[in-house]
C-alpha cells in the first residue's frame, strides 16, 4: 500500500506541476491562460512518454489514431454509398406511383423527398434546390447531383430517370422496369455483404486472440523463464541471459501492428471495395493491441 501511495503521489505531482507551470506561463507571455495549453499538452506528453507510458506504447496510439483518420473519410463514404444505393428500387417505385398519378416528374421527385429516407431524401431535396433556385429543370438538376456522388449505381439511376423524361416514353413503365433491376442488384449486393460482415468481426477476434497470448507469454512464461535462467549454472563462462520484458512487448506489439494494418487493408478491400476504408479498423486494431499489451504491466500484474 505504501509504495502504490508513493507511486501515486509521484505520478500525480508532476501532473498537477506541469499544467499550473504552463497556465503561469500562458498568463504571462500569451496575456492568458489559455495561451500556455500548447505548451502544457507538449510539456504533459513528453512527461508521460518519459515518465509512464513506453515510447512504442504512445507511438503505436498515435499512429492507429493516424490511420483511422485517414481512412475515416473512405469509410463514411463507402457506408453512404451503401445506404444510397440500396434506397435506389423504392424511390423509383415512388416516382412510379407518382408519374402514374398523373404528376410531373419534379411534383413525383417532391413526394420521394418528402419520405423518410437518409441520405437519398437529403439528395432529392438538393435536386429540387438546384431546379428552383438555379434555373435547372428537375433532370438536369438530378444529373449534375449525380456527378458529385461517388455513386455508379446512383448516376444509372439519374441517367434512366432523365433519358427517359426526355425521350418521352411511358415514363411509368420504365420507372417501373428499372426500380425492378435496382431491387435485383440491391438484394445481390445486400446478400454479398450479410456474407463477408462477419470477417470484420474475425478481424477483430484474431487481434483479441493475439493480445491475449501475447500477454500469458510475457507476464505468465517470460518471468518463469527468467527464474530458471537465474538459477541456470554458468558453462564454460557464458551464463544465460533472459530476455527483458520491455522488450519482448516492443517487438511482439510492432509485428501486432503490422499484421493489424494489413488485415485493415483487406478487410476494406474486401467489405467496403477499397483499401483505404478498411484503415478505420487497423488504426482501432492498433489501440486495441496496445492497450492489451501494455494493461497487465499498469495493473501491476
Amino acid at each position: 500500500m505504501g509504495y502504490r501511495r508513493l507511486s501515486s503521489a509521484f505520478f500525480i505531482y508532476p501532473f498537477v506541476s506541469a499544467v499550473v507551470s504552463r497556465l503561469i506561463v500562458g498568463r504571462v507571455v500569451y496575456g492568458s491562460p489559455r495561451g500556455g495549453g500548447v505548451c502544457c499538452g507538449y510539456c504533459l506528453n513528453m512527461w508521460q512518454v518519459f515518465g509512464v507510458f513506453d515510447l512504442v506504447f504512445v507511438v503505436g496510439v498515435a499512429a492507429g489514431l493516424a490511420l483511422a483518420l485517414v481512412g475515416a473519410g473512405a469509410w463514411r463514404r463507402a457506408v453512404y454509398v451503401y445506404r444510397l444505393e440500396g434506397q435506389i428500387p423504392q424511390v423509383l417505385r415512388v416516382l412510379s406511383d407518382a408519374v402514374s398519378a398523373g404528376l410531373s416528374l419534379k411534383g413525383a421527385v417532391e413526394s420521394a423527398a418528402a419520405l423518410a429516407l437518409r441520405p437519398m431524401g437529403d439528395v432529392l431535396r438538393r435536386v429540387l434546390s438546384l431546379a428552383e433556385v438555379g434555373g435547372l429543370t428537375v433532370d438536369e438538376a438530378l444529373w449534375r447531383v449525380a456527378g458529385e456522388l461517388p455513386s455508379p449505381n446512383f448516376r444509372r439511376f439519374a441517367l434512366i430517370v432523365t433519358e427517359a423524361a426526355r425521350s418521352g416514353a411511358r415514363l411509368p413503365e420504365v420507372l417501373d422496369v428499372a426500380a425492378r433491376s435496382f431491387a435485383t442488384v440491391v438484394e445481390f449486393r445486400q446478400a454479398a455483404a450479410s456474407q463477408l460482415r462477419p470477417y470484420v468481426a474475425l478481424f477483430y477476434a484474431v487481434v483479441t486472440v493475439f493480445a491475449v497470448l501475447a500477454d500469458v507469454l510475457v507476464y505468465m512464461l517470460l518471468p518463469q523463464l527468467a527464474q530458471l535462467t537465474a538459477s541456470a549454472p554458468t558453462q564454460q563462462g557464458i551464463r544465460p541471459v533472459a530476455l527483458e520484458q520491455g522488450d519482448v512487448l516492443r517487438v511482439l506489439y510492432i509485428s501486432g501492428f503490422v499484421s493489424a494494418v494489413v488485415g485493415g487493408l483487406i478487410v476494406g478491400r474486401v467489405v467496403y471495395g477499397g483499401p483505404r476504408a478498411g484503415l478505420v479498423h487497423a488504426g482501432a486494431a492498433a489501440i486495441i493491441l496496445a492497450v492489451g499489451l501494455w494493461a497487465p504491466q499498469w495493473m501491476k500484474f
